[in-house]
């Protein structure tokens, strides 16, 4: 990795921090993209996940007297299906295609995620549930980035956003090492190849981003954070969709 590439994700490792305390959410959508594009896909996800689990993790005393557990049994276990499924999926695709699978999917997702709050579709019962969960398990195994699919469920559940942004620290943080967990059984031989120093780096980045976020909580409307968010993603994305065209050439 160049110092320069390097210098980019710590970047987007820090001010991901600081969006999952803001915002609760958009660690991996902001991350994945440029740890895919530095990384590879597989090292890229696992990276992002091990960085996502201590974000999620240390979020979650902050909002528990917010967290639903019953929403969080019903997806925690399509998701860990999900996972299983999506890391043997990733492990038998080439390099280029699932840089640019995954970047278009980010993009699609993103995409997806403003034009559901037009909507007035409601959806109701568990089915729902278990698919978003399955998808979200899906995604974060193959781009390292679950919330999507329980984003794009919560718009179209009505699920009140202070509950849904207190769940997905427990779910986002079990999601992320049940994925670290697969991929190191799966898939070992695409664990990350990084220095000490790098991992050290990534983490104090992270605890970081989450202290300067605690900072600029009251300070930053929640609805500026995830445009600045969704911003930044579509960046990252874009730039996996072009990795992976050169790589095919």
């Amino acid at each position: 990795m160049s110092s320069g590439l390097l210098l980019t994700v710590l970047i987007a490792v820090f001010i991901g921090g600081i969006a999952q305390r803001v915002a609760g959410i958009g660690f991996g959508l902001l991350l994945a993209p440029f740890l895919i594009v530095a990384l590879g896909p597989a090292p890229g996800v696992v990276v992002t996940n091990v960085c996502g689990a201590v974000a999620a993790g240390l979020v979650i005393r902050s909002v528990w007297r917010r967290i639903d557990w019953r929403m969080y049994r019903w997806l925690m276990p399509p998701a860990a299906a999900g996972v299983l499924l999506g890391t043997y999926a990733a492990s038998q695709l080439p390099a280029p295609p699932l840089e640019i699978g995954v970047g278009v999917f980010m993009l699609a997702a993103l995409t997806s995620s403003l034009l559901l709050t037009r909507t007035d579709v409601v959806l109701h019962g568990g089915p729902p549930k278990l698919a978003a969960g399955l998808l979200a398990g899906l995604s974060n195994s193959m781009a390292g980035a679950g919330v999507p699919a329980v984003s794009a469920y919560a718009v179209l559940a009505r699920w009140p956003q202070p509950a849904f942004m207190a769940t997905m620290q427990p779910f986002l943080a079990s999601l992320s090492l049940a994925t670290i967990l697969v991929h190191a059984v799966l898939d070992p031989g695409q664990w990350p190849d990084l220095q000490w120093w790098i991992w050290l780096l990534l983490l104090v980045l992270t605890l970081g981003g989450l202290r300067t976020g605690a900072a600029l909580a009251q300070h930053v409307p929640q609805a500026a954070a995830r445009r600045a968010v969704i911003v930044l993603a579509y960046l990252g994305a874009a730039s996996a969709v072009v990795k992976g065209v050169i790589g095919l050439q």
